[in-house]
């Protein structure tokens, strides 16, 4: 029972020996997000996409291209690229891009994901994409405006209305209070 034990442990010893010195070829693990908490029309979007190399050597001639999902009729580039090219990420780094858009429409978007090309260790092109946030809402200025923007004229209205009333209560409890004090001081 003992030597079957040892056979066993010996095994899977040598087993993850071999695995753990493997080279594993560049691997790139993609992603896009909105970094925006709300997509306006006429607002600035900002989208981060993030490569990550987990293999052991780098990856090189690498490629974001997503061109087809912000189509030029439908959003404005303010800053950054839709098609970037990096030299080289090396095993175990990570890149990160950004892009500001103006959409110049409001309603349902579909965010796809972006493709990713690069030459593995071997010199092997790689063809990936990146995660896609999915269907997100593009909301009207005006639409926005009443959610989110700040209220003051509601404020000033509201103060220009109550501010009468107050300011006579005010001005009678003073009146009131001035004869008291004169009626005390006429007593004492």
């Amino acid at each position: 029972m003992n030597a079957v034990l040892v056979a066993i442990f010996l095994i899977v010893g040598i087993y993850a020996a071999d695995v753990g010195t493997q080279t594993r070829d560049a691997f790139i693990l993609a992603h896009k997000s909105p970094l925006s908490l709300y997509a306006v029309e006429n607002m600035d979007l900002v989208i981060e996409y993030g490569l990550y190399n987990v293999g052991d050597k780098p990856a090189t001639k690498v490629t974001i291209d997503d061109r087809h999902s912000f189509p030029t009729q439908s959003f404005d580039i303010i800053k950054g690229l839709l098609h970037v090219n990096f030299e080289k990420i090396a095993p175990g780094t990570n890149v990160t891009h950004s892009v500001v858009l103006r959409p110049r429409a409001y309603g349902m978007f579909n965010y796809t994901s972006a493709q990713v090309t690069y030459y593995t260790g071997n010199d092997n092109l790689h063809v990936s994409y990146s995660s896609a946030p999915g269907e997100g809402y593009i909301y009207r200025q005006r639409e926005y405006d009443r959610k989110f923007a700040p209220k003051y004229t509601f404020f000033l209205t509201f103060l220009a209305l109550v501010a009468p009333t107050t300011i006579g209560s005010y001005l009678l409890f003073q009146k009131s209070k001035s004869r008291f004090d004169a009626y005390a001081k006429k007593k004492n």
